[in-house]
């Protein structure tokens, strides 16, 4: 199989450890060139899979991590004549990526990327329960201590148990 042309052209769509997703350009999305691209890949000892998607343009590529790094990989992709672009645009996940596991957490999280983010320190474990306690007595100065709807001393319930929750006595 001859590919249509030498050189491709893709972009870098997404990368987890272990697997990246590549989006050609439209000129390098024929059939053939596609076909080729994975019967070259396939040939990379250290890739476990390729799967292409013809009409998107991706193809999908899952590599073993201890055999490759993903300069690795786009070496693998120039070795083949496929010039990656915008690698430093594509999301990227690495091992120290965590989810938080607990609303503390969630929240410390949150703070340290507003923070990065804007370059200032805000303190949301403060700021979320000071939002509620605001909302709480916003609906009493307005409704009074209605039960019919949503009452104002949930949200002062709100701030009081985030405060507590956000603040845990250290022992």
């Amino acid at each position: 199989m001859i590919p249509e042309k030498r050189r491709y052209h893709g972009r870098v769509a997404s990368h987890i450890p272990g697997r990246v997703r590549v989006k050609l350009a439209p000129a390098s999305r024929s059939a053939r060139v596609m076909a080729h691209i994975k019967e070259q890949l396939k040939g990379v000892a250290g890739i476990d899979a390729v799967d292409l998607n013809p009409a998107t343009g991706s193809v999908t590529v899952c590599y073993d991590r201890a055999k490759h790094t993903m300069e690795g990989i786009r070496r693998v992709f120039e070795d083949i004549d496929v010039v990656l672009a915008n690698l430093t645009d594509a999301p990227s996940f690495d091992e120290s990526c965590k989810k938080p596991t607990t609303f503390i957490g969630a929240v410390e999280d949150l703070n340290r990327r507003c923070s990065e983010s804007t370059g200032v320190n805000i303190d949301l474990k403060k700021i979320l329960p000071l939002t509620l306690l605001g909302a709480g007595l916003w609906a009493i100065a307005r409704q009074g201590l209605r039960v019919s709807q949503v009452p104002a001393w949930v949200f002062l319930w709100l701030a009081f148990d985030s405060f507590v929750k956000l603040h845990p006595v250290r022992r």
